[in-house]
């Protein structure tokens, strides 16, 4: 896993603890339920978003180290003597 991917699943982890926070500070504050509903909604929006960037982002890094493995192959193909 490489570094950006550790770090988009640190945020990720960093958020999910974030809505845990909230719904335990939400409780403690005796927020209304509509109060409630719409940050268990926000934090689960935001944790959707999340988990679509990380995914996406490990995809461009698949996408990018195989360009990157592809012209490493035609480098070495076009210095070997044919």
């Amino acid at each position: 896993m490489t570094l950006l991917e550790k770090s988009v699943r640190n945020l990720a982890d960093a958020l999910e603890a974030l809505e845990s926070k909230l719904e335990d500070r939400l409780d403690d504050l005796s927020a209304s339920s509509d109060a409630l509903a719409a940050a268990k909604r926000q934090a689960l929006a935001a944790r959707k978003q999340t988990d679509h960037a990380s995914r996406g982002i490990a995809a461009a890094i698949s996408d990018l180290k195989s360009i990157l493995a592809d012209e490493e192959d035609g480098k070495r193909g076009a210095n070997e003597p044919g």
